[in-house]
């Protein structure tokens, strides 16, 4: 939240609270501000430090399975917040991240959503990112993204690959098999093969429409 305005970022949320839920709806974990965890001394031994008391962060060891993080603000006013996901014992144990998703608002210009992800500790990975708008409306999710398009960035910013229709993708019959295809034919949807590096993924709408989408990238192998 507050340490993002050193970045350039306009109206950031002032103090956020985060705040981990399972599969079953139940809070598992919630948290203000970062020192006040009771494992902040693991988050910081993993290099991971907020840069702001106020911004919240969490270590736990999770059980295999489907988890949702909300991120809001302590107090009513709105603004922009930036959510990470680190897995910090990726060869221990049988578990391993397979998926990220994050809903979130699309504007326009600047005004995207954007989710960054890591391949690393592998020499690449095959990931499968969607970005869904029209589907979300079955959901209950009001507003929505009426035509997302989606574009993969790599560390040095150059664009690497781009969708606006799924269906259009070359590759769309491996986003089939892998029972990913996106509900609406407006959504968007790639396969990539990528090198170990550090990855973005960025949504907008196709024709300058605004509304909330849901980026989501898929490890396969």
């Amino acid at each position: 939240g507050p340490s993002l305005s050193g970045f350039g970022v306009p109206d950031v949320l002032r103090d956020p609270v985060l705040s981990v839920y399972n599969s079953s709806g139940t809070l598992i974990a919630t948290n203000d501000n970062w020192q006040s965890d009771g494992n902040h001394f693991i988050v910081e031994a993993n290099g991971l430090t907020p840069s702001s008391p106020l911004e919240a962060a969490i270590e736990r060891t999770l059980a295999p399975g489907a988890y949702t993080v909300i991120v809001n603000g302590k107090d009513p006013t709105p603004g922009i917040a930036l959510v990470e996901l680190y897995d910090i014992s990726p060869l221990s144990g049988d578990a391993k991240l397979e998926n990220m998703s994050t809903r979130g608002s699309v504007g326009t210009a600047d005004d995207v959503l954007i989710s960054g992800f890591i391949i690393g500790d592998v020499e690449s990975a095959t990931v499968i990112i969607r970005a869904l708008g029209p589907s979300l409306a079955s959901y209950g999710v009001s507003g929505v993204l009426s035509n997302p398009t989606l574009t993969i960035y790599d560390s040095s910013g150059s664009a690497i690959a781009s969708n606006d229709n799924w269906q259009d993708n070359v590759n769309w019959i491996d986003i089939r098999k892998n029972a990913l295809s996106p509900p609406n034919p407006l959504e968007s949807a790639l396969v990539l093969r990528l090198p170990a590096g550090k990855y973005t993924a960025i949504v907008s709408g196709a024709d300058g429409g605004t509304g909330n989408a849901l980026v989501e990238v898929y490890h396969i192998n």
